[in-house]
């Protein structure tokens, strides 16, 4: 046989083997672990921890808001209840956002409240956003804006992160050439967090001036390609989606309550492709499939715009 012969024998590949139903379909069960859902009483956040529930996770709720974070873990129980789900932990969490130390130490509190277990999914939704010219924009607001929305997206993954990668004892790698000897890293392989962005931090928006919250969410989608090269090695994958206009309860009431707010969702929907704004559950298969460590194992760093179209135009 010639070795054109042999190169093709050897590239022939044996007929794949019949696989089993689960190693084709990925699962979206989230059965034993624990969710930081931060922004936990706003609208989006509700509903995305509706599904997280329904799919089996204990979450952890963060907000700044006390008193609508506790009618939210209420109304969640009653969810379960209504839907005959089995029984899991809510917590909840006053905490602001954008400070790392009170971030640090709500992180490191959680697991007592679930059990021991270390949460190792994140749904970070808080944030907000100021309409405000930009020659017009008080240092100090647009500081503490750009604070909260980007600076308080890296607090939550530093401190998930460092909790976890404290919990796994790094090795020595062996070899038998003792130049190739070195430090081999922990693989946390079901660690997936999921950060809202915005597609403001693609797009400029209009006809609404908001140039903090624009270069915040700008900066929230580069954060997640850092930190997702950075933390590849621990098998920590980091994740973004970017919401266009969101039909949320308190939007409905913004542009309900006035001719201004009816033009404005006018204008909004008119720059969308769909014709319409998003439901806050539109958003709820592409967190499940960013968190689950089946459907999406080779996915990290990516910015998954979910906005009716509107960056296409």
């Amino acid at each position: 046989m010639t070795n054109t012969e042999n190169q093709v024998a050897s590239a022939e590949q044996d007929l794949p083997s019949i696989p089993s139903l689960a190693d084709i379909l990925p699962s979206f069960r989230l059965d034993g672990h624990v969710t930081i859902v931060t922004g936990g009483s706003g609208g989006l956040a509700h509903t995305l921890t509706q599904a997280l529930l329904a799919q089996g996770s204990e979450v952890a709720l963060l907000d700044l808001n006390v008193e609508r974070l506790e009618y939210t873990a209420r109304e969640l129980q009653e969810f379960l209840k209504a839907n005959k789900l089995p029984k899991l932990t809510i917590s909840t969490w006053p905490c602001d956002i954008g400070d790392a130390a009170i971030v640090d130490e709500v992180v490191r509190a959680i697991p007592l409240k679930h059990n021991g277990i270390l949460p190792d999914k994140l749904v970070h939704t808080a944030g907000y956003c100021q309409n405000i010219p930009a020659m017009d924009y008080d240092a100090r607001q647009a500081e503490l804006l750009v604070r909260v929305n980007l600076m308080g997206s890296l607090y939550v993954c530093q401190s998930m992160s460092r909790q976890l990668l404290q919990k796994s004892q790094r090795r020595r790698s062996v070899s038998s050439d003792s130049s190739e000897a070195g430090e081999a890293f922990p693989q946390l392989t079901n660690v997936s967090y999921v950060l809202i962005g915005s597609m403001s931090g693609c797009i400029v928006n209009n006809p609404q001036p908001q140039v903090a919250y624009n270069m915040a969410k700008a900066g929230v989608i580069h954060m997640v390609k850092s930190l997702a090269c950075e933390w590849a090695r621990y098998g920590i994958r980091v994740n973004s989606i970017s919401p266009g206009y969101i039909a949320t309860a308190l939007t409905k009431k913004v542009i309900s309550g006035s001719p201004e707010g009816a033009a404005l969702q006018q204008e909004w929907t008119s720059r969308v492709p769909m014709g319409r704004m998003a439901d806050p559950r539109e958003f709820v298969g592409a967190m499940l499939y960013l968190l689950s460590p089946s459907a999406s194992s080779y996915t990290t760093g990516e910015n998954l715009v979910v906005d009716g179209g509107y960056t296409c135009w």
